[in-house]
């Protein structure tokens, strides 16, 4: 019964290679944090225990301010159940405990490795586990009840973007947080060691406990008062579509069509995704400026290439080309080339990714008194890179298929968004690290330039030659 109703709310499929591949991914990201700890830090890898159990928590409340919102108040599945004799208590707790068993798994995956070094402490190690896992169940409630909260509180015509704001303010001020602490432990000297003086996991675990106990009674009585009513003031939320007269198109090319009129048709896509890529990009360049001077940030024009290529991956319209798209179920059997597709959406995204790369680009040769061909090049690299960002965005899109449950998601393809954003940010490192530490002689930009230009050299050369990769 329990996995039928999982199924009709979120059109799940169970898929044991997925849950098997995940899991082998778990277990061996857990063997090679603790590789990395016992082999290449300092000191004794009982005290990096601390470490691993924020890192745990960081992830289990990234899926819970991903999941919660999205599965118990946005979507537009849950409708349909609600006809049945079926108590909101029970539903609740159904999404609440799958997220559970998904998060004690990443707290087991983040700690099994640990009891292969530290064979002798193996009791406090299980206590910090157990402490883990209880504290990410006490933030899926708090998460829940700041949901009801919102739900109920505000108007029909605002409670989206009011999840929206928590969304997207608590991942930003997770990822905020998170970055400042782990700088913190790994380049403030005796961090990490008050840190764990400071932390004692008996007293920790039973205060932990009493509060999970008080939060799951009081989060019960929330949901039984007013979860329906507020799910049901969410599902009021849509945006107001005035009737007009359809206008005759004037695009002649029908894959340029196709994918102006899936933009157009989600103007949220353009604005609000605009928005929060703006506040993505500052938030983001900020933290790696801040805590990260490592990489060399002293190096010149580090900081205008972080904002650009910041500002490149972080395309929404790209990276939801396919999965925003309501004519990927026609696209198979109508007379349209997959290959050429995929070219247009590329340039779409492309052309509206330009728009924001260039308001970036003018703050920064206007701020940071560029010479005139320094900007050029800058131009030139924030152009390319947005290509290349946008055409992986696009892929990734493409060779994962989702079908979201709602149009509000905070990950609507931030899935993709993410790889592309973590791949860029790598490369742009890997270009800093590699001037700065090897080759002292070349300057960054025009080095930059040249392996964006290489980059975007290789992705053409694979969609004209891998065209099998594009058929679907």
């Amino acid at each position: 019964m329990k996995r039928t109703l999982y199924k009709a709310i979120l059109k799940s499929r169970s898929a044991p290679i997925i849950t098997l591949s995940l899991s082998m991914i778990g277990i061996y990201v857990g063997y090679l944090i603790w590789y990395v700890l016992g082999h290449y830090l300092p000191g004794p890898i009982s005290v990096y225990r601390v470490f691993v159990s924020i890192l745990a928590i960081w992830i289990s409340t990234f899926i819970a301010i991903y999941k919660i919102p999205d599965q118990l108040f946005t979507n537009r599945r849950i409708k349909d159940v609600l006809c049945f004799p079926l108590s909101s208590s029970r539903l609740v707790l159904l999404v609440i405990g799958r997220l559970a068993c998904v998060q004690l798994g990443v707290t087991i995956s983040a700690f099994w490795a640990c009891f292969l070094y530290a064979t002798s402490d193996w009791l406090s190690t299980v206590t910090i586990m157990l402490f883990c896992w209880i504290g990410s169940c006490l933030i899926d409630l708090l998460v829940l009840l700041i949901s009801m909260a919102i739900a109920n509180l505000l108007p029909a015509s605002s409670v989206g973007y009011g999840f929206i704001v928590l969304q997207y303010g608590a991942f930003l001020l997770l990822a905020l947080s998170a970055g400042n602490l782990v700088s913190e432990i790994f380049f403030v000297p005796d961090f990490l060691d008050n840190l764990n003086e400071a932390f004692c996991p008996d007293k920790w675990l039973l205060i932990a406990m009493l509060v999970a106990a008080l939060s799951t009674l009081c989060a019960y009585f929330c949901v039984k008062a007013g979860y329906v009513r507020g799910y049901l003031n969410t599902q009021n939320f849509q945006h107001q579509k005035a009737n007009k007269a359809i206008a005759p198109t004037k695009i002649k090319n029908p894959y340029f069509l196709l994918e102006w009129k899936r933009v157009s048709r989600n103007k949220e896509l353009i604005f609000f995704s605009n928005i929060k890529n703006i506040i993505t990009v500052v938030v983001l360049c900020g933290l790696l400026m801040q805590n990260f001077d490592w990489i060399g940030v002293s190096e010149r024009y580090t900081i205008e290439l972080f904002l650009l290529v910041s500002c490149c991956a972080v395309n929404t319209i790209s990276s939801t080309a396919y999965s925003s798209d309501p004519n990927k179920a026609y696209i198979s059997f109508l007379p349209i080339s997959s290959h050429r597709l995929f070219f247009w959406k590329t340039l779409q995204g492309f052309f509206w990714g330009e728009i924001t790369v260039l308001l970036f680009w003018v703050g920064a040769t206007f701020f940071h008194g560029i010479s005139a061909l320094d900007a050029f090049l800058l131009l030139i690299y924030g152009t390319v890179m947005n290509y290349g960002c946008v055409w992986l965005g696009v892929f990734l899109d493409y060779k994962m298929p989702r079908s979201p449950n709602s149009t509000n998601e905070l990950l609507h393809g931030n899935i993709s968004k993410v790889i592309v954003l973590f791949a860029s940010i790598t490369l742009t490192v890997g270009e800093i690290y590699f001037i700065t530490q090897i080759i002292d002689y070349i300057s960054l930009l025009p080095f930059a330039v040249c392996v964006s230009g290489c980059v975007v050299a290789i992705e053409c050369v694979y969609w004209l030659f891998c065209r099998r990769s594009f058929r679907d």
